[in-house]
């Protein structure tokens, strides 16, 4: 496969992030609140994950084509990006693109095989 090109994988991680704000949010929230509160405020952020984040599209892949332009593959629908920046937090790395329309990508590591997330890594401080 070419070091340029990159399909993600379910995060473990980033659900396991998730998991973890909502359980310290739920534990802030009870102790301040009354029960009953404290039960419609935890169905009520169930309900919201299910409804917005769960259901969000995933980007499938993404190919670093020449400089700043990038493709990326989105449910059998390929689209050319320009990236405005990149930020490389170690454990996860952010492109931000120009177009206002296309979100920013969120890639954690375990969305990649080693190799490859070395090779993004080093791609991060070329572009």
């Amino acid at each position: 496969m070419d070091s340029r090109c990159f399909k993600l994988k379910r995060s473990w991680f980033a659900l396991a992030f998730q998991l973890l704000i909502f359980v310290l949010l739920m534990f802030v929230l009870y102790q301040v609140l009354a029960l009953v509160l404290w039960v419609v405020c935890a169905v009520a952020g169930l309900v919201v994950y299910q409804l917005f984040y769960r259901k969000s599209p995933q980007i499938d892949q993404f190919e670093h084509l020449d400089g700043r332009e990038w493709s990326i593959t989105l449910q059998q629908h390929t689209q050319r990006v320009m990236v405005s920046h990149v930020i490389d937090h170690q454990i996860y790395v952010v492109v931000y693109f120009q177009h206002a329309k296309v979100r920013p990508l969120l890639i954690w590591c375990d969305q990649l095989p080693m190799q490859q997330w070395k090779a993004l890594k080093v791609l991060t401080k070329l572009v």
